[in-house]
């Protein structure tokens, strides 16, 4: 009988734990996740607290070179939506659903907004090409960090929440409206603030701000090649690009090496400005880059 005590409070455990999550389903309290944490406070502002709201990755990892851990695919099988923004990550964790046979709810955000191209579209100079703009095709995934590609992305967002839970739909509405307003009065704001900036560069170590500089007409230059940290030969080319530029400061980030870009910040003796592309707060991380390119020439 003392055998079988240990067995029951087992058995009586995962019913628990099975009854608590079947009540989670049935209090109409969803669950969305989402790629990476910038997306936690837009699905936030506009939910509220009608739905709990997760990120696969923290603010500290790379979202290019992640890679999906069992306890990551985990969390988004247990999810009612998963927000994803094409990081190649993220094939992993959908594949992971498809052969769990779990009905979760997908958006592909890259699917449902125009996207730049890291050529003329991005104003991007890469340091590893001959060619300024480069000429690729491939695709920057960074749309969370320009304004007017924000707002689309709210439009579609409170779409696919309103779908998740339509008895909410008004207040999605009103809240995500609420949320575009706020966008757009940032956006206005950087607009004035920038336009003495046009055509002037930024340097970047990993060109996250595409669409920031697209938004505001600005040039960014990239210190990283092709993802890696620049070479002797590629440092030399930095140097000759900023010398030909007009740059208005350096910019790190800690997710990636920092190393080339603050070398280029000594040599020219630049400001080095940080931010974080990931961090939750993304409007304030908006506001905060164009604050610190505002501030980096008030102050010369």
């Amino acid at each position: 009988m003392k055998r079988l005590i240990p067995l029951l409070l087992l058995v009586t455990l995962g019913l628990f734990v099975s009854c608590a999550r079947m009540s989670m389903r049935v209090s109409g309290t969803p669950t969305v996740v989402v790629s990476i944490p910038p997306y936690i406070s837009l699905v936030k502002a506009i939910v509220g607290d009608t739905m709990t709201v997760h990120s696969v990755l923290g603010v500290n990892f790379d979202p290019h070179t992640a890679e999906a851990t069992p306890q990551q695919m985990q969390m988004v099988q247990n999810a009612d939506l998963f927000i994803g923004v094409g990081e190649g990550y993220e094939r992993k964790l959908l594949t992971a659903l498809t052969e769990a046979k779990k009905t979760v709810h997908i958006l592909q955000l890259n699917e449902k907004i125009p996207l730049l191209a890291y050529s003329e579209d991005t104003n991007y100079v890469d340091p590893c090409k001959d060619t300024s703009p480069p000429l690729t095709s491939s695709k920057d995934l960074h749309f969370w960090l320009g304004p007017k590609r924000l707002i689309i992305q709210v439009e579609v967002l409170i779409q696919a929440l309103t779908e998740l839970k339509p008895e909410n739909s008004e207040i999605y509405v009103e809240n995500g409206n609420a949320l575009i307003e706020k966008i757009k009065d940032l956006d206005t704001r950087l607009e004035e603030k920038l336009r003495l900036y046009q055509k002037k560069s930024i340097v970047i170590s990993h060109a996250s701000l595409g669409y920031f500089c697209y938004d505001y007409n600005l040039i960014q230059i990239a210190v990283e090649c092709e993802g890696k940290s620049p070479r002797p030969q590629h440092i030399s080319r930095i140097y000759d690009l900023v010398r030909h530029s007009d740059v208005i400061c350096v910019f790190t980030s800690p997710q990636f090496d920092n190393k080339g870009a603050e070398m280029v910040a000594n040599e020219f003796n630049l400001r080095v400005e940080s931010f974080d592309p990931l961090a939750e707060d993304v409007l304030a991380t908006i506001e905060k880059i164009g604050n610190d390119i505002i501030n980096v020439n008030q102050s010369q």
